[in-house]
């Protein structure tokens, strides 16, 4: 299929975790890394679960742990285990469809001279049922006879990352493997289930069921079979698993049972709905996957003409994984930096989700985007806690966060005491989602909790100048990581500003229209008291002005900072903290990503067309674009800027992150800068955006597309949207026929 597929020619040792994360399946309940089926020291096996966080043992800090393997297989040829190399692997090929999100891998392996076999195998994740899982592996001989083993299960023992498992036992019953283990600080019990079966199939295609022997043990179940075949036979397994933990919501699963009945409660637990699954069957349960996924993309695809199959591909691969990693079925999770593929970051969800992947679930998907900022609804307390044990009022949200009673999770509390706009960041996710789905009741039950909370805490943390009567905020880290001890850092002034403005405004909006919402929330946080306050703030707070060349200072002294030569940094040759560590680099002319940038995106209707092409000119060449959230940001500002060229190079620096042979993803892929090619697309090139309230569409295509046409939610109703580079046309699919839209 064409711009469908994620493709891997040719065996590379070097590269098997690169591959492993941007091939990842999952479904948002669970992430499963895209391991061979063999074993390799460099792979990094992983089966991540969203929400079950556990405290690690070597960081002062909780992660999420890496859940019993199912992928694995052993297979021995003639006593020769299946190990690939240059040598002995010809005309190898992996691949990920984005389409119906199955992996595929097929190879001819030769382990001695007289023997080749033809293995081929394919894996998915249902996005139907999201505890299933399912594999199919065949083994063709090709030349000779050979005699085979092969084992697949549950592998539970020692696997890679900190450990956090304590292993209750294996068990296995009228074919049915399972494998329990309990999580040591948070003590979440997961159970894993499979059930599995194999055949010989000769050349005539007549097939021969063989039975599998089941050994459990302590760490793992495992099953397995002998076979010699002669030239042309084949041997096929098939095997679906359940994952389920006791954190689940849909599942009736407790500790306190486990404890108690032990294997009976296990087996009588899953027993019943494994025997649906094999009933039903491998194909049956992949159809059912599959059919899912063809309905996604017929909702969400963004389609491309033109000369851009590499772009057409990539948004597509940012689609498939903001799917995959997006814990949306349970409103006390949210995405973490790396998604569920991989544990860089721990799986701690950052500012990322509300600035730079949100977008994409607001237009897409309004219901999964409400999901994921109940997730800061319920993490409310945390919050208040962090602003109280940090000398402040009302909730200050944590740099990191993992679940929604953990509180601060970041191991650095440098980070986490300065990079304070994540606080305004959620709030201004609220105001976005509101004003692009007007869901007022998210409003009156988790959003107006939200903006006076934070707001309060702006309040108690701005610092006063009587001598100027005005506030300031000091000594912050904005979003550009390089540039610390900030005053005045015009992307946190100008977004508290409107934290302040919202909580305002929508104090007074409930006192008028909702009464007894008002009154509940008056009680609890004594508005009354607080307006005034937010009043004065609002009206007092430094907001950073555009200079005599109409560029708009990062901070009070960014401008004056001392300059280098940037040129090797900029192209990759060199880490600029290597040459100038840490303080230096902090006190230098340089930024790590986008900041004014980002504030231009957000409130881009409080500035000039001529203050932003001045101030993307200025800081661009300053920015080593050293994170993956920079190049999707100064991307789209390019767009709005008419620099087509610039706008289009950017894009593809952001679209190469992961799609390329950078080793950066080896820990997972990138989850914001997938957000953010979604929003160059869409929001960049296509020109759609939430200006002021109103929705604008003014197209900026690169020269190679011709048509880009997407589906969009707008305030109640579906919108086809059709744009070229002169045109824009707008069908109402479902919902109210009227929309106004601003196309110049």
């Amino acid at each position: 299929m064409k711009n469908w597929v994620v493709r891997e020619s040719g065996f590379q040792k070097n590269y098997v975790r690169k591959y492993e994360s941007i091939m990842c399946q999952g479904n948002g309940y669970m992430g499963v890394r895209a391991a061979t089926e063999e074993k390799y020291e460099r792979s990094v096996r992983y089966t991540l679960v969203a929400g079950t966080f556990d405290q690690m043992e070597s960081e002062n800090t909780t992660e999420l742990p890496n859940a019993a393997d199912t992928t694995a297989v052993f297979l021995k040829a003639d006593g020769i285990p299946l190990e690939l190399t240059q040598e002995n692997v010809k005309d190898y090929e992996r691949s990920l469809n984005l389409y119906n999100g199955l992996l595929q891998r097929r190879f001819v392996w030769e382990p001695q001279k007289g023997l080749r076999l033809g293995f081929y195998s394919e894996r998915f994740v249902s996005l139907k049922e999201r505890h299933v899982l399912g594999q199919r592996v065949t083994i063709k001989v090709l030349e000779g006879n050979a005699a085979l083993e092969l084992q697949s299960g549950i592998l539970g023992g020692k696997r890679y990352g900190d450990p956090h498992f304590t292993a209750m036992q294996g068990y296995a019953q009228d074919g049915i493997m399972q494998y329990a283990e309990i999580t040591h600080e948070s003590e979440i019990t997961f159970v894993t289930s499979a059930v599995a079966k194999a055949w010989i199939k000769n050349g005539d295609g007549k097939e021969t069921v063989i039975e599998m022997a089941i050994q459990p043990e302590k760490e793992q179940v495992m099953s397995s079979c002998q076979v010699t075949l002669e030239e042309g036979q084949e041997l096929c397994l098939e095997k679906l698993c359940r994952v389920a933990t006791t954190r689940d919501k849909d599942i009736e699963l407790e500790n306190e049972n486990i404890s108690k009945y032990g294997r009976d409660v296990l087996l009588r637990y899953e027993k019943e709905e494994m025997q649906k699954l094999w009933e039903r069957g491998y194909e049956k349960t992949w159809e059912g996957s599959k059919e899912a996924w063809k309905k996604l993309w017929e909702e969400k695809d963004v389609k491309i003409s033109g000369d851009a199959d590499y772009d057409q591909l990539a948004v597509r691969f940012a689609i498939y994984h903001l799917t995959v990693m997006a814990p949306v079925h349970d409103n006390r999770m949210n995405i973490g930096a790396k998604g569920l593929s991989g544990k860089g970051y721990f799986g701690h969800t950052f500012w990322d989700t509300e600035i730079y992947m949100l977008p994409y679930f607001v237009w897409e998907d309004p219901k999964s985007a409400r999901s994921l900022l109940e997730y800061r609804f319920l993490s409310l307390d945390s919050a208040r806690k962090k602003a109280q044990e940090s000398g402040y009022e009302g909730a200050m949200y944590p740099w990191e966060a993992a679940w929604i009673t953990d509180g601060d999770t970041c191991p650095k509390p440098h980070f986490t005491q300065y990079e304070l706009h994540v606080t305004a960041d959620v709030a201004y996710g609220v105001y976005y989602y509101y004003e692009i789905t007007h869901d007022v009741d998210f409003m009156r039950k988790c959003g107006c909790e939200i903006i006076f909370e934070t707001a309060q805490f702006w309040k108690s943390r701005l610092e006063y100048r009587p001598e100027k009567d005005i506030y300031e905020i000091c000594n912050v880290i904005g979003p550009d990581e390089f540039t610390h001890e900030a005053d005045n850092n015009a992307y946190t002034n100008y977004l508290t500003h409107l934290n302040l403005k919202l909580a305002i405004e929508w104090k007074e909006r409930l006192e008028k229209e909702f009464p007894e919402d008002y009154a509940r929330l008056n009680q609890k946080l004594d508005l009354e008291s607080r307006v005034s306050d937010w009043v004065d703030r609002r009206d007092k707070l430094v907001l950073p002005k555009a200079n005599e060349d109409n560029i708009l200072p990062q901070d009070d002294t960014y401008l004056t900072l001392p300059e280098i030569d940037l040129s090797i940094y900029r192209r990759g040759e060199k880490k600029l903290r290597v040459d100038y560590p840490y303080p230096t680099y902090t006190r230098l002319k340089v930024s790590k990503q986008a900041d004014v940038m980002n504030l231009f995106l957000l409130l881009e209707e409080l500035f000039t067309d001529e203050v932003k092409r001045a101030s993307l000119a200025y800081y661009e060449p300053y920015c080593v674009h050293e994170s993956s959230l920079s190049l999707c940001a100064y991307s789209m500002l390019a767009a709005d800027c008419g620099e087509k060229a610039k706008a289009y190079e950017l894009f593809v620096g952001a679209r190469d992150i992961d799609l390329s042979l950078k080793k950066d993803s080896d820990h997972g892929i990138h989850a914001a800068s997938l957000g953010g090619i979604w929003q160059c697309c869409v929001l960049g090139f296509a020109g759609v955006r939430m200006c002021g309230g109103k929705l604008r569409i003014i197209p900026n295509l690169p020269d190679n597309w011709d048509q880009v046409t997407f589906r969009l939610w707008w305030r109640g109703s579906w919108l086809e949207v059709t744009v070229t580079k002169d045109d824009v046309d707008v069908k109402v699919l479902q919902g109210p026929k009227h929309v106004e839209i601003i196309t110049k």
